[in-house]
């Protein structure tokens, strides 16, 4: 049976409308040309292009954005790799918890995540609790977008600072050729804690392009087929019945 705090989460009452407009968000910046008052901090053409740029609003937190090819595997594929919290968790080894706490909805999901301290130690462990959602895209491709939410049943982990996530998310986007795609990761964290602005850089760059590089050094071992084929319902982007993938050790007050 599900324990209290399982059920306090169930029973939380999740901003849907919000979750929508995050994924609106990604999939219009992923649409807009990264120049301008984009800044290249790292060009690894084999990897990603990591891009930064500041942010004139009340929060003045900077945004970081990862663009990458990957071949061998299909939009639909991806859109379901991205949100498989075991493999991803196996992929990055700086993530010491990560998977789904609530799924209000088809298409909405809560997700907990916690990373181990980074170079050295001068980052900490952090740990983040997001709302988000999916959604197709009219060039067949699927864009996932949220943000940090505040639940009682799910306080942060003793030793672990709580970061907050504004807007972040994924586009995958058809390639130009069958089975490629490109990926665009969007991230906006306030990590909290005391850090100068070069370190917040260097571990965001390190954030981005360990994402791509440990997911295009895992994928050609995936075993792709355990995921449903799409189905045949149009605007779904989480086929029926699946279960996104759950935390493994559950955070704060619910059971380990």
């Amino acid at each position: 049976g599900c324990s209290g705090s399982h059920l306090a989460a169930m029973a939380f009452a999740f901003d849907l409308e919000k979750a929508r407009r995050d994924a609106q968000y990604i999939y219009d910046v992923s649409n807009t040309p990264l120049t301008g008052e984009w800044r290249v901090l790292s060009d690894d053409p084999k990897n990603c292009v990591v891009y930064r740029r500041e942010m004139h609003d009340d929060v003045g937190i900077p945004e970081f954005c990862g663009v990458g090819l990957f071949s061998g595997v299909t939009p639909w594929e991806m859109n379901l790799i991205l949100r498989d919290y075991d493999f991803r968790r196996r992929c990055e080894a700086s993530l010491l918890q990560m998977g789904c706490i609530a799924h209000p909805e088809t298409d909405f999901w809560a997700l907990y995540n916690r990373s181990a301290a980074v170079l050295g130690g001068m980052v900490s462990s952090r740990d983040f609790l997001d709302f988000s959602c999916a959604r197709c895209d009219p060039d067949g491709g699927y864009t996932h977008g949220g943000s940090s939410i505040e639940m009682p049943s799910v306080p942060p982990v003793t030793g672990c600072i709580r970061g907050r996530n504004y807007t972040c998310g994924t586009r995958v986007q058809p390639g130009d050729a069958p089975n490629t795609v490109k990926v665009t990761y969007i991230i906006r964290s306030d990590l909290k804690g005391s850090m100068p602005q070069w370190v917040v850089n260097k571990a965001m760059v390190g954030v981005v392009s360990g994402f791509f590089a440990q997911l295009r050094k895992n994928l050609p071992s995936l075993d792709k087929s355990r995921y449903p084929a799409k189905p045949d319902q149009p605007g779904l982007a989480t086929p029926p019945g699946w279960v996104i993938p759950p935390l493994n050790g559950t955070p704060g007050v619910l059971p380990n």
